[in-house]
């Protein structure tokens, strides 16, 4: 996989993750979030980013 290809693919996750985190991933998504999240070292600290952001968002609402 090219440096532009994990990119990508790492970018897509990114965009799931509030859904992730609110439990609104089912199916193919949901799988794909967890397997990037369980092999990708930077996926956790992009996690951790999205817990604040969503927490963020919950404690203004």
């Amino acid at each position: 996989m090219s440096a532009a290809e994990k990119m990508s693919r790492r970018d897509e996750m990114e965009t799931l993750l509030p859904f992730y985190l609110n439990g609104s991933l089912e199916g193919a998504e949901l799988e794909a979030v967890e397997e990037w999240l369980a092999t990708d070292p930077a996926a956790m600290a992009a996690l951790g980013e999205a817990e604040a952001e969503f927490s963020g968002t919950a404690a203004a609402n």
